[in-house]
């Protein structure tokens, strides 16, 4: 993916509606792409500034930065993967029963 296609990825990953696979692409390219990453935290910035705005009161707190959201999408990605493995491993486990057992 080149950089358009990344900046189009912005906000979905904000709002977090971006697939397992896009979201791996996505924090591919921003790990290796400084004028990508530094425009992301542009973007972050601004729409959860915006959003903070718009709250109630400004009583909704966002203790969560950019650096902080990208770091939670890589820990889901590894979440998502270890749960691939796990589901491998408990059919390779019941496959190996059924053999036993016959």
């Amino acid at each position: 993916m080149d950089c358009r296609d990344i900046q189009k990825m912005f906000i979905p990953f904000i709002n977090e509606e971006l697939s397992i696979k896009d979201l791996g692409k996505f924090l591919e390219h921003i790990d290796r792409c400084r004028d990508c990453r530094e425009e992301y935290d542009i973007y972050y910035t601004m729409i959860m500034g915006m959003r903070y705005l718009e709250s109630e009161n400004n009583k909704t707190e966002f203790k969560i930065n950019s650096e902080q959201k990208l770091r939670e999408a890589e820990e889901h990605i590894l979440k998502h993967k270890l749960f691939q493995i796990g589901k491998v491993v408990l059919l390779i486990i019941i496959c190996v029963a059924v053999i036993i057992v016959l």
